[in-house]
């Protein structure tokens, strides 16, 4: 009985170990995905990885954030923009790290009104490039795990099947259900509705005052970061209430910022200071658990004694 029970426990161990791979690699080559890497790129195995989950070959560069400093922008600008005029259903992001920021400014120089729409796939430095594809021509931008997340396997079960269920139409409805109320006005509301925006912290603070600033009026905004020390996450919150960017907004659902010490304190801090709801969220961002939202969706804050979790859709 003994030999039988070990051998039943080792085969369930091989199904969990297997499935999820087998299952995000047929789900993955029967997309209509056009890869895009206007950020940094991935070592030769990883793109090996990422080409064999696609069913398609990418040849993405081994280029840490670093060495985005010096990359030919021009180039990097024409092979995002032929992608972006591309027949494609959808443009997702090889990886974030660095980059983008630097051909922003070509792209809002070019008109994309004519072209198909598309989805946009990434997070963190690929945030500004989803705001301003949403806010300027309506383009679905969904912040959710990259190709390199699904290459390396670093994020979990939930979130790589989060966005291929609703790539493949199969979950219209997207929610987050593990909203913890941290300051007053939050504990005090039931209902807070508005279109959902947001991103990456030191993302959005840099698009302030350029043409693809973040549009945050009447909107439920979504914060994360990774590996930032506590007064500098202070300094970035800070500049982002300053510049009017929290005024007209109707509520902040705060995600993960990395592992620092203090971080949480201040995120309550920075809650306590603000007069609209403020929520904070393990389920989305650069850790384990990340969750798609959909820039633009309708998203809708529902609070009862027990639980609150937000709900968005179309």
């Amino acid at each position: 009985m003994g030999i039988v029970l070990i051998c039943r426990f080792l085969i369930i161990l091989i199904l969990v170990l297997l499935q999820p791979s087998a299952i995000l690699a047929y789900n993955l080559a029967g997309l209509d995905i056009e890869v895009i890497a206007p950020s940094s790129g991935v070592p030769y195995k990883v793109a090996q990885k990422i080409s064999e989950l696609i069913g398609q070959n990418i040849e993405v560069g081994d280029g840490n954030s670093d060495a985005q400093v010096f990359a030919d922008k021009e180039t990097k600008f024409q092979k995002l923009d032929k992608s972006l005029r591309s027949q494609h259903k959808i443009l997702w992001a090889v990886r974030g790290g660095y980059g983008a920021e630097k051909i922003m400014p070509l792209i809002v120089k070019k008109d994309y009104s004519n072209e198909t729409k598309k989805i946009i796939i990434g997070y963190s430095d690929l945030t500004n490039l989803m705001i301003y594809f949403s806010q300027k021509y309506g383009w679905l931008a969904v912040h959710a795990p990259m190709l390199k997340d699904f290459a390396t396997k670093t994020k979990s079960s939930k979130s790589y099947i989060g966005i291929i269920n609703f790539l493949e139409g199969k979950s219209e409805t997207l929610k987050i259900s593990d909203l913890k109320p941290i300051n007053k006005s939050a504990c005090s509301q039931k209902v807070v509705k508005g279109k959902v925006t947001g991103g990456n912290v030191t993302c959005i603070v840099s698009s302030i005052g350029t043409p693809w600033q973040i549009e945050t009026a009447g909107k439920i905004i979504f914060l994360e970061d990774t590996n930032v020390i506590g007064f500098r996450l202070d300094r970035l919150l800070t500049h982002m209430k300053n510049a009017g960017l929290f005024d007209k907004a109707v509520a902040i659902i705060l995600g993960d910022f990395g592992t620092n010490t203090g971080i949480l304190k201040i995120l309550k801090k920075f809650a306590n200071e603000l007069h609209i709801p403020v929520y904070k969220s393990g389920c989305f961002g650069h850790e384990k658990v990340n969750l798609p939202f959909v820039y633009g969706f309708n998203g809708a804050i529902l609070s009862n004694n027990k639980h609150t979790e937000i709900v968005m859709n179309k």
